[in-house]
């Protein structure tokens, strides 16, 4: 079974109308992004404590 891992154009327009909806901030917004895209998590794991 092949997996997807990429969102459309499309679909990401559709998740930021959602989330505006929903009264997520524009960071709120990106957060959400990047950490369903795993920028987040990646960078997170980078950072020494």
């Amino acid at each position: 079974m092949e997996v997807l891992e990429t969102m459309t154009a499309r679909e990401i327009l559709n998740l930021i109308e959602w989330l505006k909806s929903k009264n997520f901030t524009s960071d709120d917004i990106v957060d959400c992004i990047e950490t369903v895209e795993g920028k987040k998590k990646k960078d997170e794991e980078g950072k020494e404590n």
